[in-house]
């Protein structure tokens, strides 16, 4: 488990310099739904899932996206029923302040909740019990408006779920907080050309709670540079940090998650980035989607 851990914290700091597949590749090898593995990974695969994919392309924040594509429409319309997820519940591209580029989303049945993949996994290792299982969940990846290397600016997941299982969800959300504030992933690295036993120090906190929808909280993650065991040397890398918010609306759940680079330095300073006030104002706009299928309605 650790070496696997330590394996996808590598990858997640080498996430930059990855080229990344086009939309078609990573349509045609999207089979099994993996949020935020996938970006850590940063494999060919930005949403897998059990379900049908879609992929639009050319979206923009400045400007009001394009209807999804006719057979995506088409599908749904034909599909639709009232527990499943429709594209309106879901966040659009014009809703982030930032530019975006190509949209990739897809559909699942059944799957587990997951806010923080190495959250979740410090909670097992912590004897924290797992999320909630979904009914139904729809997802999508917004990447930035760059050629060739094309990382995520945001991702989005909305779960359908037992209503009795909600207040379980954030209560589960509390305890990994309270059990992994602080948690360490050991490995090996690169100093001094030898290569070296690390740690690698992982940081969660609640920034605010109470924000949007039913219920709401905003964690932010630090994954600070890798460390030698033996003498405390940290590998010369800038910390990463990282927001999530996890809102609920009747019996629909969203996770949002910031991509790379997404959020300001310092949180609220200008220049470009999203800020916390930002954060919380995209939390309140995801929960006004999440109303038009929640249940009960707002």
């Amino acid at each position: 488990m650790r070496e696997d851990l330590h394996f996808v914290d590598r990858l997640h700091r080498d996430l930059g310099g990855v080229r990344w597949a086009e939309p078609e590749e990573i349509r045609a090898r999207a089979r099994r739904r993996s949020r935020r593995t996938a970006a850590l990974a940063a494999t060919a695969v930005l949403a897998v899932l059990s379900g049908s994919g879609y992929v639009v392309a050319g979206r923009s924040g400045a400007t009001a996206p394009p209807a999804p594509p006719v057979a995506a429409v088409s599908a749904s319309t034909a599909t639709a029923g009232p527990a499943e997820i429709p594209h309106e519940a879901l966040l659009s591209a014009r809703d982030v302040r930032l530019k975006t580029g190509t949209q990739i989303g897809a559909a699942g049945l059944g799957e587990a909740v997951r806010v923080d993949p190495v959250l979740e996994a410090c909670g097992r290792e912590r004897g924290v019990p797992s999320a909630a299982t979904s009914r139904y969940s729809r997802s999508q990846t917004l990447l930035r408006p760059v050629d060739g290397v094309a990382p995520p600016l945001l991702t989005q997941d909305v779960y359908r779920i037992d209503p009795a299982q909600s207040r379980l969800l954030f209560g589960t959300v509390a305890l990994l907080l309270d059990a992994c504030a602080q948690w360490e992933i050991t490995g090996s690295g690169q100093l001094g050309g030898r290569t070296v036993a690390t740690v690698t120090p992982h940081r969660w906190e609640r920034s605010v709670s109470g924000f949007a929808g039913d219920e709401s909280v905003l964690l932010r993650h630090v994954s600070l540079p890798p460390a030698s065991v033996a003498d405390g040397t940290a590998i010369k890398l800038a910390p990463e940090v990282e927001a999530t918010m996890v809102v609920r609306v009747g019996d629909l759940v969203t996770v949002i998650t910031t991509g790379p680079d997404t959020l300001k330095a310092d949180g609220t300073g200008p220049g470009p980035g999203l800020s916390q006030a930002d954060l919380e104002g995209l939390g309140r706009t995801a929960a006004g989607r999440l109303c038009v299928a929640a249940n009960p309605r707002c």
